[in-house]
C-alpha cells in the first residue's frame, strides 16, 4: 500500500517550520527599527505593535 504524500504530520511540521521562520523575521525587523532604521512601506509601524 502506498502512504499518501501529504500526512498530518508532515502538514503539523511545515507550519511550525513557517512559523518559526516569521517569528524570527518579525524579530530582526523589530531589532533593526529599534537602532532607527526606518522602511518606505512602513513596516517598522508594523513591528511596533508586536509586544516583544
Amino acid at each position: 500500500m502506498k502512504k499518501p504524500v501529504f500526512n498530518v504530520k508532515r502538514i503539523i511540521v511545515f507550519v511550525v517550520f513557517v512559523v518559526a521562520c516569521v517569528v524570527l523575521y518579525l524579530l530582526a525587523l523589530n531589532s533593526y527599527c529599534d537602532q532607527g532604521g526606518s522602511f518606505d512601506l512602513g513596516v517598522c509601524s508594523i513591528t511596533s505593535i508586536i509586544p516583544w
